[in-house]
């Protein structure tokens, strides 16, 4: 069995946050790749890698499994790659 690639990823706090905020941002940084996951409390997100949007998420049961989706989707993308921190 493998290990599965795992990504630490960081909530951007300068971004306002809770109840009434439309979008959170979290960045990682896995080896030479910048990600960033924006989601939206109704559940919507972006993945972007160096700055690239390479998925979205629409609909999703809220910011928290859209973040999710997204993650699972990242680590996936940089397993393939080859990256490590």
């Amino acid at each position: 069995m493998t290990k599965k690639h795992k990504i630490d990823w960081d909530a951007d706090v300068s971004l306002p946050a809770g109840k009434g905020a439309t979008v959170q941002r979290f960045t990682a940084k896995d080896g030479e790749d910048r990600l960033e996951i924006d989601t939206t409390p109704w559940g919507d997100g972006d993945l972007k890698i160096n700055e690239k949007t390479v998925a979205r998420v629409v609909d999703d049961k809220g910011g928290a499994e859209a973040f999710r989706d997204l993650e699972a989707l990242a680590e996936s993308i940089e397993e393939r790659n080859g990256s490590s921190e």
